[in-house]
């Protein structure tokens, strides 16, 4: 399988499979728990936690999509009631966790994480802060926590590759986000706040983008083998697929019930255009 192909199919297994744990309501309940903030501020020292206590503008930076007003102040918050640097471990067992709940019967979970690792440990840091976080945070053993780790920072190194390939297109975040078919959903989910700008005549600048984005990922998967990619995106498609009937909170609804329409109605392009907006939360 050609390494291209591979990165394209990431964004609608890997992707999705981390948007399921980053919008469980599980996911804000154990950080609360465990000290941490509720709500974006959580999330601002939780995933966004792994850059340590960097400048703001940092985290501003690496989170890209986010309306940078806000999510500074989300993150100023954040770190007033809780040090980064203890939120990303935090953050990293709450991943771990949702994978022993969820993915442990899945049949090759152990060989997926095998390959995620490979793919891991290969890729170039160049451009991807969040993804040296995350790749840097302590694994567990092997199984369904390790592996479901190794998926969430996978897809940071996939989120990685997408910013990259914006920053030379002339498109803003916002632009880019109204170029998508779940536009106004999507940046008002970011923080920005209406009036938004018409999204309709970048959709052509957006699908460069993307073909961009998927040349740069591509080289990331060079470290397996075509034999080892085909096996790799099989493994990653049908755990992408496993947790059907998940705790969502409301908003998790909203979107997961827009992904499905378009998977009801085969619209494949509508799929994968929401698809790329997955790997930004």
């Amino acid at each position: 399988m050609d390494s291209q192909d591979v990165a394209k199919s990431m964004r609608g297994s890997v992707g999705m499979l981390a948007m399921h744990w980053l919008l469980a309501p599980s996911t804000t309940e154990q950080a609360v728990e465990a000290g941490m903030p509720d709500g974006i501020a959580g999330y601002a020292v939780g995933r966004l936690g792994v850059l340590g206590d960097c400048p703001v503008d940092n985290v501003v930076a690496a989170a890209f999509f986010w309306d940078p007003e806000f999510l500074a102040k989300q993150t100023v918050k954040g770190r007033a009631q809780f040090d980064p640097k203890e939120g990303a471990p935090i953050y990293a067992k709450i991943c771990q966790k949702w994978g022993e709940d969820h993915l442990k019967g899945f049949d090759g979970i152990e060989r997926l994480g095998e390959l995620a690792e490979r793919v891991v440990n290969n890729a170039s840091p160049l451009g991807a802060p969040l993804f040296v976080g995350w790749r840097d945070q302590t694994l567990p053993e092997p199984g369904a926590g390790r592996t479901m780790q190794l998926c969430q920072t996978l897809r940071e190194l996939g989120f990685s590759r997408f910013c990259s390939a914006m920053l030379g297109s002339g498109l803003s975040p916002l632009d880019a986000i109204m170029s998508g078919p779940t536009g106004a959903w999507n940046a008002e989910m970011f923080g920005w706040k209406p009036p938004f700008p018409d999204g309709e005549p970048n959709q052509g600048r957006r699908q460069e983008i993307e073909v961009h984005a998927n040349t740069l990922h591509a080289q990331d998967f060079e470290v397996l083998s075509a034999e080892e990619r085909e096996e790799f995106v099989a493994l990653c498609k049908q755990v992408g697929s496993t947790p059907p009937a998940l705790e969502v909170s409301e908003k998790a609804r909203e979107f997961f019930g827009m992904v499905a329409g378009f998977v009801a109605a085969k619209n494949v392009a509508m799929f994968e255009a929401v698809a790329v907006f997955s790997v930004a939360l």
